[in-house]
């Protein structure tokens, strides 16, 4: 179990899980605006959905392993 959980550790540095965050930011801020402006609602709510759900499991992985 501690060798899985090292495993994780050292894929999800703090790099990685930045770079998670950033994407789930950039997504959110760059595509968002653009579904919006051209009446995409459909697919707006999903990159809202996509974008948050990277931006919170980016900071619950990062706090999961920084307690751990």
């Amino acid at each position: 179990m501690y060798k899985i959980l090292e495993m994780f550790k050292s894929i999800f540095n703090s790099l990685a899980l930045i770079i998670i965050i950033f994407i789930g930011l950039a997504t959110l801020l760059i595509d968002g605006p653009r579904f919006k402006n051209k009446g995409f609602t459909k697919e707006l709510r999903i990159v809202k959905t996509i974008s948050y759900t990277y931006i919170a499991l980016g900071i619950i992985i990062f706090i999961f392993f920084r307690i751990i």
